[in-house]
């Protein structure tokens, strides 16, 4: 009877997996954006096949440091800003940042277009809410999307898989 018991459970936690696995992604428009460190961590493992090191993670924070406390003594006066806390201590992206930060939190992006069809594509049911402020869209790892104007993010788009619904991001 209990080998039974277990065999109805496995396959029930086979099919919970597959139905997880199946679901379609979520598509969200938000105002909290990619964190520094998750980008340096994914593009390690697309890289490397594997986190980065204690060395590495300390290296690449170093040279984070370096770039964000350079730009905020050229720029002071992002200081009275709303963005300034995400930027200066969480180093995440947010409406609002410009171009210049957010090559400094997250680098260069993996894909940039100015195409009015592959940017509404790319933001599935938000391009109502978006097409009317971006101009350009940068693509980054793990599903985000940061429409830009002229000169700094308006809209950023995150494609979640079934793998993380449930992060807060």
């Amino acid at each position: 009877m209990t080998r039974s018991l277990r065999t109805v459970g496995v396959m029930a936690v086979g099919l919970l997996a597959g139905a997880c696995a199946s679901a379609p992604p979520v598509v969200e428009n938000t105002t909290r954006g990619p964190m520094a460190a998750e980008m340096h961590i994914v593009r390690s493992l697309n890289a490397n096949g594997r986190e980065p090191g204690w060395d590495e993670k300390r290296q690449f924070q170093d040279q984070l440091e370096e770039r964000v406390f350079k730009y905020l003594r050229e720029h002071p006066e992002i200081e009275n800003d709303t963005r300034y806390s995400s930027f200066r201590f969480w180093r995440q992206v947010s409406i609002g940042s410009t171009k210049e930060e957010v090559r400094i939190l997250l680098e260069e992006p993996d894909q940039r277009t100015i195409d009015p069809a592959l940017m509404a594509s790319l933001s599935r049911r938000h391009w109502s809410q978006v097409q009317g402020k971006a101009k350009e869209a940068w693509v980054y790892p793990l599903g985000w999307v940061l429409y830009l104007d002229d000169k700094a993010v308006v809209s950023m788009i995150r494609e979640r898989g079934a793998w993380d619904k449930h992060d807060d991001q």
